[in-house]
C-alpha cells in the first residue's frame, strides 16, 4: 500500500495510507489530509491511484513544488518530495500483509506483567505484539515463553518483508521485561536509530525491522472486537450493524444505506462487498454528486465512439467495470430523473446500453446505493423515482450520527492516532484532550474527527495530544470567521445557497434541542419564517434533525434499521 510520509521541520508527524483512488491534500476541512497553514490553498494537491501508478495533479492553481521543481501534474516515484507550506510529504511505495489480522500464539507460561507496566488488573498478565507495515496493522497475542520473528513461514510470528531474514530475532518474557536476541540478521534489529544485538526492553517499545514495526503492548480486552471489515467501535448499534452486514452479504439484494454525509456509508458498502460471493471481483465506488450531469450517464453506462464531441474512443462504464461484482452508487439522490429511469431499468432488467450504442450489453452487478437525503421525501415532491426508491430499498440500511454514539468518540480517535502516527512513535492523548473530544457535536462525523485527528498529529509539540492541539472545522479560518465549503460541479449558486441555509438551520437545531423559538431568536428571523422553512423542508415533527428520514419504511422493515462509523 502506497503512503504519504508528513514531516514539519525534519520531524516525522503523520502517516497517511493511500487506499483510494483519488486524495486531497488542503487547508480545507473537506481535504482528505487537512494542512493547517496559511501557505496552502484550500485544495493544494489531488493524489491519484490508478493501479499502475501514483500521479500527483495541482489543484492550486499556482503550481506545487514537487522534488523542489514547481509541478502541475507529475507522476510520482518513491522519495518524491512534496512541499507544503511549513510541511512536506513524502510519497512512499509500501505493502502490508493485510488490514488488522489477529493471529494466537499458545504456549504455557504467563508471566507477571509488574503493575507499573500494566493499564489496569484485568489485563496485567496479556501482552501482545502488534506489528505495522505502512498504515496496516496486525495483532499477535503473546502466550508462549518465546517466539520467534522473521520471513519463514514456520516463524512463530511471520513477516512478509523483503528486508526482514527467515528468523530474524527471538523475544522471550522475563519478570514483566522483554528480552529480545537478534539472530545475526542481515539488515538488523532497530531501536530508533540504534541497532542491537541483545536487550532487555519495556513495555511499548517500538522495533523496527526492515520496513516493519514490532510493538510491545498490553493486550487489550476489547481490541480483537472493536473493528468489523474496518467499521470500528462497540455501540451497540454497531454489533447489530455486523449480524445484519453478515446476514445479508450472501444475498443478491439491493441495499440502500442512509445516513449524514461523514457517517461512513462507503465502509458499509466494502463489508457488505467483502462479505459477500462477490468478494473477489470489483467493487466500484460512483459519487453521482461528484460528476457533472452531462458526464453521469457516460460514467455509469460507457459510450461509444463519437457518440458525443470529444468521445475520441469506445470506453466502458461503472456498470461494466463492476461487473461480477459490486457497484457502490453514492449520493443516489443527485440523479436526474431521465437516468433514475435507466438506472431501474438496468435493476430490473441486468442490461445497459452504452451512450451511442444500439445494442445492450448484460452485466451482473450487486447495487449498493448511499444518500443524506430523505429519499422517501422527495418521491413525494416527484424529484425522485417512486419504483426506483422501492427497488433500491430491498434492504434499507439507517447509520446512526457520531453524536449519538458517545461512546465511541474516543476509541475512533485513539484508532486514526495509532493509525497515522509516524514511525517508531506512541502518540497519545492527554485527559483534558479526550475531555474536548467528547464536548463537541460533531456535525461532520467521522470524516470530521478524522481531520481533527490528522491535524492534531501536524500541530502537537510531542508524544502527547493536548487539548490545545484540537482544532475543529469552524475555527481554522479565524480571517473570515466561518469555514465556506466548496462548490460541488453542476451545482448552481441559488442550490448551493439553499443547502447551506438548509444546513445553518439543521445545525441551530441541534445546538438548541429542537426549540424552534430559541432557534429564531439565535438566527435572527421571525417564527413564522423558520417555520415555513421547516415544512417546506418537511421538518416539522420534533425529532426531524436527529432523524431526517421520518416513516421512511413499514415497521416490518424498521428491523434492518442499524447504526455503523
Amino acid at each position: 500500500m502506497p503512503e504519504l510520509v508528513f514531516f514539519r521541520r525534519g520531524e516525522e508527524v503523520l502517516r497517511f495510507g493511500l487506499d483510494r483512488p483519488r486524495t486531497v491534500l488542503g487547508r480545507g476541512e473537506k481535504s482528505d489530509v487537512v494542512i493547517p497553514d496559511p501557505q496552502v490553498s484550500r485544495q493544494q494537491v489531488a493524489i491519484q491511484v490508478d493501479g499502475t501508478q501514483v500521479s500527483l495533479e495541482d489543484l492550486s492553481g499556482r503550481g506545487t513544488l514537487v522534488s523542489g521543481l514547481p509541478t502541475q501534474r507529475t507522476v510520482l516515484s518513491d522519495g518524491s518530495d512534496i512541499s507544503l507550506g511549513h510541511w512536506r510529504a513524502v510519497y512512499r511505495e509500501r505493502s502490508g500483509d493485510g488490514p488488522d489480522a489477529v493471529t494466537e500464539i499458545s504456549g504455557t507460561k504467563t508471566e507477571r506483567i509488574p503493575q507499573e507496566h500494566a493499564p489496569d488488573r484485568a489485563t496485567h498478565h496479556r501482552v501482545q505484539l502488534r506489528v505495522r507495515q505502512g498504515h496496516e496493522e496486525r495483532v499477535h497475542k503473546l502466550g508462549a515463553e518465546a517466539v520467534t520473528v522473521g520471513s519463514d513461514p514456520r516463524a512463530d510470528v511471520v513477516i512478509s518483508d523483503r528486508f526482514v531474514s527467515a528468523r530474524h530475532l527471538t523475544l522471550r518474557r522475563n519478570d514483566g521485561m522483554f528480552h529480545v536476541s537478534d539472530k545475526q540478521s542481515t539488515n538488523g534489529t532497530f531501536i530508533g536509530s540504534i541497532r542491537l544485538g541483545e536487550a532487555e526492553l519495556p513495555l511499548f517499545t517500538v522495533l523496527r525491522i526492515g520496513e516493519t514495526e514490532l510493538i510491545l503492548e498490553p493486550a487489550s480486552s476489547h481490541r480483537d472486537a472493536e473493528a468489523f471489515e474496518g467499521i470500528v467501535g462497540s455501540d451497540a448499534s454497531l454489533r447489530q450493524l455486523a449480524e445484519v452486514v453478515e446476514r445479508i452479504a450472501p444475498s443478491q439484494a439491493t441495499v440502500a444505506i442512509f445516513g449524514e454525509s461523514g457517517t461512513g456509508k462507503e465502509l458499509v458498502a466494502r463489508a457488505i462487498h467483502a462479505r459477500s460471493t462477490r468478494a473477489n471481483r470489483p467493487f466500484v465506488p460512483v459519487n453521482c454528486a461528484a460528476i457533472s450531469k452531462d458526464l453521469i450517464e457516460s460514467e455509469l453506462f460507457g459510450h461509444e465512439k463519437g457518440a458525443f464531441t470529444g468521445a475520441t474512443n469506445a470506453r466502458r462504464g461503472a456498470f461494466e467495470e463492476a461487473d461480477g461484482g459490486t457497484l457502490f452508487l453514492d449520493e443516489i439522490g443527485d440523479l436526474s430523473l431521465d437516468l433514475q429511469a435507466k438506472l431501474l431499468r438496468a435493476l430490473e432488467s441486468g442490461e445497459i446500453k452504452r451512450v451511442g450504442a444500439s445494442r445492450p450489453i448484460h452485466v451482473d452487478v450487486r447495487v449498493v446505493a448511499a444518500t443524506n437525503r430523505n429519499l422517501l421525501g422527495a418521491t413525494k415532491e416527484q424529484r425522485f423515482r417512486e419504483d426506483l426508491y422501492y427497488r433500491l430499498c430491498v434492504v434499507p440500511l439507517h447509520l446512526t450520527p457520531l453524536r449519538s454514539r458517545q461512546g465511541d468518540i474516543v476509541t475512533l480517535a485513539e484508532h486514526f492516532v495509532r493509525k497515522f502516527s509516524p514511525r517508531a512513535q506512541q502518540i497519545r492523548f492527554t485527559s483534558e484532550a479526550l475531555e474536548r473530544l467528547q464536548r463537541h457535536s460533531w456535525p461532520g462525523n467521522i470524516r470530521e474527527l478524522k481531520n481533527v485527528v490528522h491535524r492534531a498529529l501536524l500541530l502537537r509539540r510531542g508524544p502527547m495530544i493536548d487539548a490545545k492541539d484540537l482544532s475543529f472545522d469552524e475555527e481554522i479560518h479565524p480571517e473570515v470567521g466561518i469555514a465556506v465549503p466548496d462548490m460541488p460541479p453542476g451545482m448552481s449558486l441559488e442550490e448551493m445557497l439553499a443547502k447551506l441555509e438548509r444546513q445553518i438551520v439543521e445545525n441551530a437545531l441541534r445546538r438548541c434541542k429542537n426549540n424552534r423559538e430559541r432557534v429564531a431568536k439565535e438566527l435572527k428571523v421571525a417564527r413564522s419564517t423558520l417555520f415555513k422553512r421547516l415544512k417546506d423542508w418537511g421538518m416539522t415533527r420534533q425529532d426531524a434533525v436527529e432523524a431526517p428520514m421520518p416513516n421512511e419504511f413499514s415497521q416490518k422493515e424498521s428491523e434492518w434499521h442499524t447504526g455503523t462509523v
